[in-house]
C-alpha cells in the first residue's frame, strides 16, 4: 500500500462514509430519478463519449455506440423497469418449526462502496457497475483506469452533472492513488481486471473484512467441431476477437479446432479479412489500437516469442508502433512453453490449437485456470453436452461470441481465477446489497417455548419427534 497522503482522497471518503445513512434512505423513486438523469446526461454526451473513446483508442463510432454506449443504457433502462420489485423484501415459506412466523428477506444497501474500473471498456464497465451500486443505494467512489484520460473526462463531466460529490465521485490517479485508496474502509469494492491485481484487491479488502467482487479474465477458449461451417466459424470469430482489437476480457483467447478442419479454417480466415478490411487491415476505419505502447510492445513481444519457438504464423506479424498497430495474426504449431499459451492475450492474435478428439478437447481445457468464458460451435447436442458438463468456466455460450454479457435476466462473473461473484441486471443489483434475513416468531409457537430450559423428558420427546421427522 502507499506511503504517501492524500488529503483530497480523504475528504471524498469521509464525506461519503458521513452521508451513507441518509443516501440509504433515499426511496426507489428518488433512485430511479437519478439513474433517468444519467440516462439524460449519457445522451446529451453521446458525441463526445464516441470523440473520447476515438481518441483513446481509435474506436469507431459504431462500435463505440455498440460495446460502450447501448450497453450502460439498456442496463438503466433495466434497472428502471425493474427496481420497484428487486427491491422489495421477498416472504419465505416456513417449516412446521416456525410454524406461525413470519420470515422475510429484506434488502438493504451494502453502504460506502468503491468501484474499480479497467481500461479496455472504460466507459461501459465503469458506468454498469455504478448503475447497479447507485440503484441499490449505495455511496461510490469511482477509480477509473488512468490510461483512457479522454473518456476518464467525459466520465466525470457526466456525474458530476448528475451526483453531488459525497453520494459519487470519480477520483484520477495511477497506482499509489489506488493502493492509497484500497487502504481504506469499505462495506463492498467492485474490481475488474487481470487476475494479479484481482488478488491484491482481494487482500486490501481482507484487511477490513469487506465484501469484494472480481471480475478477472483468463484464457477463454473458442471449440470449434469438425462439422460446424467453417465460413460461419471464421466470420463468427474475427468479429468476437477484434472488436477492440482484442482487449476483451471475453474475447475468445485461443482456438481449439478438429485436426482435419485447421487448414481450412486458416484459408478462410485469409479469404475473409480481405474481404472485410481490404489488403491493409491497417487502413480500415473499423479496427480499433491498442492502448498504449507497454501493451503494444506485449502482445508484440507474445507473438514474436512463439515465433522464435518453432511457432507458423501464416498471416500477419505486421506492426507499426507509431500508429500503436498490429495486425491480426494467426499463430499454429505453437510450442507449449510460448509464453502465449499461458498469459491472457489482451490483442488481435488468433492462436490455434489442434485436437483429434473432444475429449483430447476436454482435457486441455481442464489442466488451465478456469475461463471466464467457454465458447462451443457445434450442432451437435451430445458434443456440446459433453464440453459443457465436463468442464468449469464463467459461462458457455454456443454458436456465438460475447452477447452473453447482454443477456438481461443472466448473471456474468467468472470462477475461481477468472472471479469471484457475479454482476448485471438483478445479480448486480444483489451484488451491491445486502440481503437481510428477518424473522418475526408467533410467541403462541416458538420453537424455544418447547425448548427451553429446564431439560425434562418432555424436551427429549420434542427432540426426538424433531430428529424423525423434520
Amino acid at each position: 500500500m502507499s506511503d504517501k497522503e492524500y488529503p483530497y482522497i480523504d475528504l471524498i471518503y469521509n464525506q461519503q462514509v458521513d452521508n451513507r445513512f441518509i443516501i440509504q434512505k433515499k426511496s426507489i423513486k428518488q433512485r430511479i430519478d437519478l439513474l433517468k438523469n444519467l440516462e439524460k446526461e449519457i445522451l446529451l454526451h453521446r458525441d463526445e463519449i464516441v470523440e473520447a473513446l476515438h481518441k483513446d483508442f481509435r474506436k469507431s463510432k459504431i462500435e463505440s455506440e455498440s460495446t460502450e454506449i447501448f450497453p450502460v443504457l439498456s442496463e438503466i433502462r433495466l434497472f428502471c423497469k425493474n427496481l420497484n420489485e428487486w427491491s422489495k423484501s421477498k416472504s419465505v415459506s416456513n417449516n412446521f418449526v416456525f410454524f406461525g412466523s413470519k420470515a422475510i428477506i429484506q434488502i438493504e444497501p451494502k453502504g460506502n462502496c468503491l468501484i474499480i474500473s479497467p481500461w479496455n471498456y472504460p466507459f461501459q464497465l465503469a458506468m454498469m457497475h455504478l448503475v447497479a451500486c447507485i440503484a441499490a443505494g449505495n455511496t461510490a467512489i469511482l477509480k477509473p483506469s488512468e490510461f483512457t484520460e479522454h473518456t476518464n473526462s467525459v466520465l466525470n463531466k457526466i456525474l458530476g452533472n448528475v451526483f453531488e460529490s459525497n453520494h459519487v465521485q470519480l477520483l484520477y490517479g495511477e497506482i499509489d492513488e489506488t493502493s492509497y485508496i484500497l487502504s481504506k474502509k469499505f462495506d463492498h469494492i467492485h474490481f475488474t481486471g487481470s487476475p494479479n491485481v484481482g488478488k491484491i484487491v482481494m487482500e486490501a479488502g481482507a484487511k477490513h473484512l469487506s465484501s469484494v467482487t472480481l471480475e478477472l479474465g483468463g484464457k477463454s477458449p473458442l471449440v470449434i467441431d469438425e462439422a460446424f461451417d467453417i465460413k460461419k466459424a471464421v466470420s463468427k470469430a474475427i468479429w468476437g476477437k477484434l472488436i477492440n482489437n482484442g482487449q476483451t476480457c471475453i474475447a475468445p483467447d485461443y482456438i481449439l479446432i478438429h485436426e482435419s478442419k485447421e487448414v481450412e479454417f486458416v484459408e478462410e480466415f485469409k479469404r475473409q479479412m480481405e474481404k472485410t478490411f481490404g489488403h491493409d487491415p491497417k487502413e480500415s476505419k473499423d479496427l480499433a489500437r491498442i492502448i498504449n505502447t507497454r501493451n503494444f510492445n506485449r502482445v508484440k513481444d507474445l507473438i514474436q516469442n512463439a515465433i522464435e519457438l518453432g511457432a507458423d504464423c501464416p498471416y500477419g506479424n505486421e506492426y507499426d508502433g507509431y500508429e500503436l498497430y498490429i495486425k491480426p495474426t494467426i499463430l499454429r504449431n505453437i510450442p507449449q512453453e510460448a509464453e502465449i499459451l499461458k498469459e491472457e492475450i489482451f490483442g488481435p492474435v488468433f492462436p490455434i490449437l489442434t485436437y483429434n478428439s473432444i475429449e483430447n478437447a476436454i482435457h486441455y481445457i481442464n489442466t488451465a485456470e478456469k475461463p471466464l468464458a467457454l465458447y462451443i460451435f457445434s450442432n451437435n447436442k451430445e458434443l456440446i453436452n459433453n464440453v459443457t458438463e465436463n468442464t468449469s468456466s464463467g459461462a458457455v455460450m454456443v454458436n456465438d461470441l460475447l452477447i452473453h454479457i447482454m443477456h438481461p435476466n443472466l448473471p456474468f462473473g467468472g470462477v475461481n481465477n477468472s472471479g469471484i461473484g457475479s454482476s448485471t441486471g438483478y445479480f448486480g443489483f444483489l451484488d451491491f446489497s445486502h440481503q437481510k434475513p428477518v424473522l418475526k416468531v408467533n410467541q403462541l409457537f416458538s420453537p424455544t417455548k418447547f425448548l427451553n430450559y429446564p431439560y425434562n423428558a418432555f424436551t427429549q420427546k420434542i427432540i426426538n419427534l424433531m430428529i424423525k421427522y423434520l
